[in-house]
C-alpha cells in the first residue's frame, strides 16, 4: 500500500462551505465537487483490492453480467483462482469495511468528520475494467463517490420523480427504466455526492477504474423500533398483566376497560425520559453492523501501550450537565466531553494523559476490545 499524502478536507466548489452543502444539498439534491482533492493519489491499487478480497475475514462482492446482459452477485471471500478465471470486461470486484481491513486508510474519513461520525458506515472500494458496471440502481443512504483511479462515467437522474421500478426476478435490485438526465465524466479527486433514492450508474471508462464509495448509515424506522422495543421490553421483565378491578362481561369480550388497562401499559412503556431515550439511541447508533472476534488484553496493559479505537468498533456520546455519556460497541459510560470527542475522532491515549475518570472509562474500553494497541 502506498503512502501517499492524506487529504486534509474536501475543496469545495466556489461560494460554498461544509455547513452551506448541508442547507443546501444534504438529503436534497446531487453534488458534482470536481477535484474536490486535489492531485488525489490512491493508495491501495487493484492488484491489494483483490488480495483484500481473499482475506477470510472480508466481505467483498464480485458482480458480472452474462451474454445477455443479464447481471449476477458472487459473495466472497474469494479464492486467488476465481480471479484468473475473469476476462473481458463483464465484472466488478466491491470491498466493503475497507477502512477497517486497512486502519490506515480511516484517516481518509476525516475529511467528512463535518458529519457525524455515527453516520458514517463504511469505505467502499469498487474496481472494474473498461466498460463495466453493476447496472442502474439506488442506493437507500448518502454515499459520495470519489474517483481514487483511471475514469469512470456517472449518468443520473436528478428529476423529482424518477421510475424506480425494479427488474423482475433478478439477483440484483437494479432499475427497469434507468434515463439519465445528468452525465459526469470523473477523474482522480473529482467526487459526487448523491442522497437517497438518487438513481445512478456508473461506467467504468479505463482499464484502472477504481471508485470509492463513502456512505452513510441509515437505520430502517422498523429496524429502529424493534430495537427500541427490545430495549423496552427489558425494564419488564417478569411484569404481567393485572386486572383486580375486573368486571362482569361477555364470554370473549374484549371490553373498553381492557383496552385502556393495555392503552396505559403502553404508554407507561413508551413514556421515555430524555435520559433513556438517549441512553437507548446511542446504544442502538453505536451498535457495530459487522462482528468481529477481538484480541484480548488485560488491565496490567493499559499501562504498556498507547491505545486508539478498534476499526471495527462504533463510538458515539451524548453531552449533559458539562460530562458525556459515551457509547462504545452498545456499551454507556461517563467520561469528560473532551475525551469523548477525542475517541470519536480516532484519537490516541496513553494512561499517564487521563484523569482518573477517563482512565477508568479508557480500561474498560481495552478489556471490552474497544481499543486497541495505537501501532
Amino acid at each position: 500500500m502506498l503512502r501517499v499524502k492524506l487529504p486534509e478536507h474536501i475543496n469545495w466548489p466556489d461560494g460554498l462551505d461544509a455547513q452551506q452543502f448541508l442547507d443546501e444539498y444534504w438529503q436534497k439534491k446531487p453534488l458534482l465537487i470536481r477535484q474536490a482533492f486535489v492531485d488525489f493519489q490512491t493508495p491501495i491499487s487493484p492488484d491489494e483490492l483483490a488480495g483484500l478480497a481473499i482475506e477470510e475475514d472480508t466481505t467483498p462482492r464480485l458482480i458480472t453480467q452474462d451474454k445477455k446482459g443479464r447481471y449476477h452477485l458472487e459473495s466472497g471471500p474469494f479464492k486467488e483462482s476465481r480471479f484468473g478465471d475473469l476476462d473481458g470486461n463483464d465484472w466488478s470486484l466491491l470491498v466493503t469495511d475497507v477502512e477497517k481491513h486497512c486502519p490506515d486508510l480511516a484517516n481518509y474519513l476525516k475529511p467528512f468528520q463535518f458529519i457525524p461520525n455515527w453516520r458514517i458506515d463504511d469505505l467502499m472500494i469498487s474496481y472494474a475494467p473498461e466498460g463495466a458496471s453493476v447496472g442502474a440502481h439506488v442506493d437507500e443512504y448518502d454515499v459520495f463517490l470519489l474517483q481514487a483511479s483511471g475514469t469512470r462515467q456517472w449518468m443520473i437522474n436528478s428529476s423529482s420523480n424518477p421510475d424506480l421500478t425494479i427488474v423482475p426476478d433478478a439477483t440484483l435490485k437494479l432499475l427497469a427504466n434507468f434515463q439519465a438526465n445528468e452525465t459526469h465524466l470523473l477523474h482522480p479527486g473529482d467526487m459526487l455526492y448523491l442522497p437517497p433514492q438518487v438513481p445512478h450508474h456508473g461506467v467504468a471508462a479505463s482499464d484502472d477504474c477504481t471508485t470509492w464509495s463513502i456512505g452513510f448509515r441509515a437505520p430502517a424506522l422498523a429496524d429502529v423500533i424493534v430495537e427500541f422495543a427490545d430495549l423496552i421490553a427489558t425494564k419488564f421483565e417478569g411484569v404481567r398483566y393485572r386486572d383486580p378491578a375486573l368486571k362482569l362481561s361477555s364470554p370473549g369480550e374484549i371490553d373498553q376497560q381492557t383496552l385502556q388497562a393495555f392503552k396505559d401499559l403502553w404508554n407507561k412503556a413508551t413514556q421515555l425520559s430524555d435520559e433513556q431515550l438517549a441512553q437507548m439511541t446511542g446504544s442502538i447508533l453505536s451498535t457495530p453492523s459487522v462482528d468481529t472476534e477481538r484480541e484480548t488484553f488485560e488491565e496490567k496493559d493499559v499501562h504498556q501501550y498507547a491505545w486508539q479505537s478498534h476499526p471495527f468498533s462504533r463510538f458515539g456520546y451524548v453531552k449533559s450537565h458539562g460530562a458525556a455519556t459515551l457509547f462504545a460497541d452498545g456499551q454507556a459510560m461517563t467520561c469528560s466531553v473532551s475525551f469523548a470527542l477525542d475517541i470519536c475522532a480516532n484519537g490516541i491515549f496513553t494512561a499517564t494523559e487521563l484523569n482518573e475518570d477517563d482512565l477508568a472509562v479508557l480500561q474498560t474500553l481495552v478489556l471490552s476490545g474497544c481499543m486497541v494497541p495505537a501501532d
